[in-house]
């Protein structure tokens, strides 16, 4: 395939400002340069990659959105390549993206970041969060490089590495009957109300939870946030059950959360770091992945 460099470096500027006419600015050449290089670009293909339009600019097709994801690989592996040829090869610099799951985003981002950047200062890290499905959509279009997951409903496309593996807790409230106890059962709770941190696809993974132990899932209140649901927990408005547990037992408000193991044999969803497959990580990617195998495996 006749496809250059330049192609993919207008076809990125297209997706990233939604305009022929601003991607022609920001390379500053002529907006009929761009038009023709992307039609080359997508006879070269055989794929229509952008959809013109007067009244709404320039929107990548789906396939277009795949191809830019390797696109942006492609011209992230000629940046480390030019790198070397220029004898900086033990140098890892630029931005990094990293993705990551909302509710385990306070356990790992901060620290991940924070001693990142001491290690690598020419490293500029910058984050997106969001359910499972929207980080792993991110990681396939290239808005991110690289994310921390739940080891769960992957899609096709994403590889993964292993960080560590812990099984869930119960969350309950310190006046709980059961709050002394050294583990609980969930059969022991099956008439408690159940506050389910309801952030896709965790609900299922919960279900598959309370299967195992041969319980039926009853969720009385559905809580966006981690924090949340430990408030309602500990205000005594019910229980819940979480992977993480926060170094401090209190909730926002100060009242105190008792976290318990529980007794039943259940299934774990491991926490992974997460990239799309199908090339090599950027030196930059690498280093982020190598540095949290470090900090957050046992």
């Amino acid at each position: 395939m006749n496809v250059t460099l330049r192609q993919l470096e207008y076809l990125i500027a297209v997706a990233e400002t939604g305009s022929l006419t601003t991607a022609a600015a920001r390379c500053h050449v002529s907006q009929s340069a761009i038009s023709l290089a992307l039609s080359e670009l997508e006879r070269a293909l055989d794929l229509r990659l952008v959809v013109r339009s007067p009244r709404r600019g320039a929107a990548l097709t789906a396939a277009g959105t795949r191809v830019l994801a390797d696109a942006r690989r492609v011209i992230g592996a000629m940046s480390d390549l030019g790198a070397e040829a220029r004898g900086l090869s033990q140098q890892v610099s630029g931005v990094l993206t990293v993705g990551c799951y909302t509710p385990i985003a306070p356990f790992h981002l901060p620290a991940a970041i924070a001693t990142f950047e001491r290690a690598h200062p020419e490293v500029s890290v910058r984050f997106v969060e969001g359910s499972l499905p929207e980080v792993q959509e991110d990681l396939l279009a290239g808005r991110c490089e690289i994310a921390f997951l739940y080891d769960q409903d992957l899609q096709p496309g994403i590889d993964t590495s292993t960080l560590y593996d812990q099984p869930p807790k119960v969350l309950l409230p310190s006046g709980h009957r059961l709050r002394r106890r050294r583990a609980v059962a969930l059969r022991e709770l099956a008439d408690d109300p159940f506050v389910l941190l309801d952030v896709p696809p965790s609900e299922r993974y919960f279900r598959a939870v309370f299967a195992a132990a041969g319980v039926d899932l009853v969720v009385t209140h559905r809580a966006r946030s981690f924090e949340l649901a430990r408030s309602l927990v500990a205000r005594g408005i019910g229980y819940s059950m979480t992977v993480q547990q926060p170094a401090l037992s209190a909730s926002y408000e100060g009242l105190e959360v008792v976290a318990l193991p529980l007794r039943d044999a259940v299934p774990t969803t491991p926490v992974v770091l997460g990239w799309a497959g199908g090339g090599p990580l950027t030196r930059r990617a690498q280093a982020f992945a190598e540095h949290c195998t470090a900090l957050f495996t046992p």
